[in-house]
């Protein structure tokens, strides 16, 4: 009897972590498909200009700046049978699936300046249909799960689907797109517009997934009264913490790599080697471009395991000191590679790459969970959808700005359709994207492993952090010995005597 309730529990623990993990399939497999993809497809396939394709994905960040706030505070505000998150992530199901085949198809408009208005408007429509479910999503995971460790478990599952999704998402897009040349992608309008309907439908499902198979706790302390004017308070309030600042920027580092990096490489290819073709067992005919980005990919997934041991067994943060030298030593290869270089030692750069880009969007995702526990800490309040508005708006600014940077290197250094190929491509035109996939990455690396030093929470300081805070939910007044007062005011980066769990009283929302 014991062993079938085991069993069971088992099973039904397994449906609650992949039916949450599934929901990053859109922020996983949108991100690498537009990032690898829809630049070229504005500037080749739509016959946009490079800036111009640059400001639909650059202007359109503006926008998020403004609705991921918004969507953050009404998530908190959210009170239903289901939750303050779940309910989004239904609503945004149909609105992702149609927005996004949006995206790829410019509905027989014509001219620059018309396609570049209507992707714009379409970008914008995805956008606030993306942030009604990611926002929320993000929120999700501090507001079901308690334990420092089962949330590293839970951010590495969804770490995985982010990957399959985005391979899985390359490889629809090489079936369907099979270019060799970026004049060929003129010949795919339909194709693409097929592509938009496919992705759609895969990426808007799992959130349906995710929907039915979470559920939020219920003895979380509750935030009644909110406006926006207390939501910009409460980002100001946030940011006040030290430990918050960093996690925040490192998250935004890692974003504008993983960027950086995958946006570059279709073109990296088409001006090295161009699209090479091989034969390969089982899948027929393969281009230089797939084998490329699954390689990536397919090590990114891998070194999550080890990532997660590193995690468990020393702090969460900890794989950055790892993989981000890693990642250097593959861009470094990569800032030499020329036509002449053999393509195993330009596979052996990606490889690398991929190995270290695996810390990039994994290790925020996994710090960011704990937050709303230094928030109550300081505050007494829980804002998980604050939060998440917050990051949700910095990674789109900072990739958008990404992208419109990418896009006016192109610009400056001449790169078009007419030097795209290993015959056709000057010094400058290779410098513009060697800039932006070796260069600027190992920059921001480097920033990243300077805010990784004196990172305080781990799992034993969370732990105390957490039941201080049950105390003090209890009783209303604690008295902490000297060195753990120490202690939560380095990891609030504020002094004890500030915070929430310092004040006599008030047992939850307590005004500091």
């Amino acid at each position: 009897m014991t062993d079938a309730r085991e069993k069971e529990h088992g099973f039904k623990k397994a449906w609650h972590v992949t039916a949450y993990a599934i929901g990053f399939a859109l922020d996983g497999g949108v991100g690498q498909v537009l990032s690898l993809y829809y630049l070229y497809f504005l500037m080749f396939a739509m016959g946009l200009s490079p800036v111009l394709a640059g400001l639909v994905a650059g202007l359109t960040k503006i926008w998020d700046g403004v609705i991921d706030p918004v969507i953050g505070l009404l998530v908190d505000k959210t009170h239903t049978k289901w939750g303050k998150c779940r309910p989004w992530l239904l609503a945004s199901v149909v609105p992702v699936f149609v927005t996004y085949s949006l995206l790829w198809t410019n509905l027989g408009i014509q001219g620059q300046w018309g396609k570049f208005f209507y992707f714009i408007f379409a970008y914008v429509l995805f956008s606030t249909a993306s942030s009604i479910g990611i926002v929320p999503y993000d929120a999700l995971l501090p507001r079901m799960i308690d334990d420092y460790n089962e949330r590293t478990d839970y951010s590495a599952y969804r770490m995985i689907f982010s990957g399959i999704a985005s391979v899985a998402s390359t490889y629809i897009y090489e079936a369907l797109i099979p270019v060799k040349t970026t004049a060929d992608y003129a010949n795919y309008t339909h194709e693409f517009a097929l592509l938009g309907m496919i992705l759609g439908a895969m990426f808007a499902l799992p959130l349906l997934i995710t929907f039915l198979g979470s559920k939020e706790r219920r003895d979380l302390p509750t935030q009644e009264r909110m406006n926006l004017k207390e939501t910009l308070q409460g980002y100001r309030e946030l940011l006040k913490s030290r430990i918050y600042r960093k996690c925040y920027v490192l998250s935004m580092f890692g974003a504008f790599n993983q960027y950086a990096i995958v946006s570059t490489l279709v073109i990296f290819v088409l001006l090295v080697y161009s699209n090479l073709n091989y034969t390969v067992p089982l899948l027929g005919s393969i281009t230089l471009t797939f084998i490329t980005v699954n390689l990536k990919g397919g090590l990114e997934i891998a070194f999550f395991v080890p990532n997660v041991i590193l995690m468990k067994k020393r702090s969460k943060h900890f794989p950055l000191l790892v993989d981000l030298p890693v990642l250097a030593a593959g861009l470094f290869i990569l800032l030499l590679v020329t036509p002449q270089t053999p393509v195993w030692l330009f596979l052996l750069g990606v490889s690398l790459a991929g190995a270290g880009t695996s810390c990039l969007g994994f290790v925020p995702n996994a710090l960011m969970p704990d937050l709303p526990d230094v928030d109550e800490l300081i505050y007494g309040k829980r804002r998980e959808g604050v939060s998440a508005g917050l990051v949700k708006m910095g990674k789109q600014v900072v990739q958008g700005l990404a992208f419109l940077l990418f896009s006016l290197l192109m610009a400056v250094f001449q790169l078009d359709e007419t030097n795209t190929s290993p015959d056709q491509a000057t010094f400058a035109t290779m410098a513009a994207v060697k800039i932006m996939l070796c260069v600027l990455p190992v920059i921001f690396a480097v920033g990243m492993l300077l805010l990784s030093r004196g990172y305080k929470l781990n799992a034993e300081t969370h732990a105390l952090l957490k039941g201080r805070i049950a105390q003090k939910r209890a009783q209303g007044t604690v008295t902490l010995p000297e060195e753990e007062q120490t202690l939560l005011a380095e990891i609030a980066g504020l002094p004890y005597e500030q915070l929430w769990i310092a004040q006599p009283g008030a047992k939850d929302g307590a005004t500091v």
